[in-house]
């Protein structure tokens, strides 16, 4: 009875222990069934990411745009103005549509007017970085003191204005050049590209000088002097600065 009894014992440990096995085994299995979901979520949220980081990195940069494919930035503001001087300097011009120099100054409406009787050719970049604005834009014909002027200033994506004031030219031979602007506290940056623009370290606003032609040509923008005079090399003549509509 002794002998049968310690072999009872031995089979009912054997069988308790065949039964913590198989937990054990069904825990562990358990256990790796979760891991493993575990690690194929961690997985999938990686590639979602990679491909979210592929596909803002795969974002093309916007072309830049026409001069006459930009809008106004607000309220169109454009003024031409004869002031019709009698003591204004003549200049080599079709003096269409302007009547006598009598010292009575109107507005003129009609750019292709203005533009007739300039005197200068108009130089301007043929492109703008796109989400230029176009702010404002002046001149004058028959002025006493210019004789003529042009005067068009951009604001650009990064908020820093792009400014040009042009006019016949009255002394040759002069050198381009640039001087940095007391206005220079606006913030932004400039690229080291022909087009001034946002990217890289900060540049100061410069006022530039240089003559193409028979135009003196005077801007601000912001960027190096080595920059800003690829940037004048760059200018092109009577480029259409006219809106789209």
């Amino acid at each position: 009875m002794s002998l049968l009894y310690q072999r009872g014992r031995r089979l009912r440990r054997n069988v308790a222990a065949l039964h913590v096995r198989k937990r054990s085994l069904v825990y562990l299995a358990c256990l790796l069934f979760c891991l493993s979901l575990f690690i194929s979520a961690c997985t999938g949220d990686s590639n979602n990411t990679s491909r979210s980081a592929g596909g803002a990195s795969a974002t093309a940069t916007p072309a830049p745009a026409a001069l006459n494919s930009l809008n106004w930035c607000g309220k169109p503001s454009e003024i031409f103005r004869d002031q019709a001087s009698s003591h204004a300097q003549a200049v080599a011009s079709k003096t269409t549509n302007l009547g006598p120099a009598d010292d009575k100054p109107k507005t003129i409406t009609d750019w292709n007017t203005v533009k007739q009787n300039l005197g200068f050719t108009i130089y301007l970049p043929k492109t703008l970085p796109a989400g230029t604005c176009l702010l404002n834009v002046s001149g004058s014909l028959r002025d006493p003191i210019f004789g003529s002027n042009f005067t068009i200033t951009y604001v650009l994506p990064d908020q820093n204005a792009l400014s040009f004031s042009q006019a016949p030219v009255r002394v040759k031979n002069v050198t381009f050049q640039c001087n940095v602007s007391q206005s220079s506290t606006s913030t932004g940056n400039a690229k080291a590209t022909s087009t001034p623009s946002t990217s890289g370290g900060q540049e100061s606003i410069q006022l530039c000088n240089g003559i193409r032609d028979q135009t003196n040509i005077v801007f601000s923008a912001r960027g190096s002097t080595a920059t800003l005079q690829q940037f004048f090399q760059n200018l092109q003549p009577d480029v259409d600065w006219t809106p789209a509509k």
